[in-house]
């Protein structure tokens, strides 16, 4: 049967949760927006990243570095670490010079970036500093 007592607390009840439901859309929620805006620089520093590597594989002087430390940053992405390195560089016809590089390194392979340990590097010819462990 319709409109019993029933039906008016089940209503109540419905109203009741809808204002709740309002109440909570409107609330600020700096927790969300910090987090979004975090996940926001992360994703566009990838981006650049993503595209400063890309132009160095095809455009980079070929040599070779010499890890001199190894500092992780505490930041991963897809479980593979950012890690601060301190690289000696080499290239032919130039003197070696020392950089502070920051990369995201793949998890399996971090056992080989040790200090002592050579790697390859890509080294952007307009700009010494920016290089790219291959």
């Amino acid at each position: 049967m319709e409109g019993g007592p029933t039906d008016h607390a089940a209503m109540g009840f419905l109203k009741d949760m809808r204002a709740f439901k309002e109440l909570a859309d409107a609330a600020p929620r700096p927790g969300l927006r910090a987090t979004l805006r975090d996940g926001l620089a992360t994703a566009g520093q990838v981006t650049a990243d993503a595209h400063r590597a890309q132009h160095l594989v095809h455009n980079g002087l070929v040599g070779s570095a010499t890890i001199t430390s190894i500092r992780d940053t505490g930041t991963t992405i897809n479980e593979h670490p950012l890690v601060e390195l301190g690289l000696q560089i080499s290239l032919d016809g130039r003197a070696p010079y020392a950089v502070s590089h920051t990369q995201l390194i793949n998890r399996l392979a971090v056992g080989g970036f040790t200090p002592g340990a050579t790697v390859p590097v890509r080294v952007d010819p307009a700009d010494p500093t920016s290089v790219l462990v291959a």
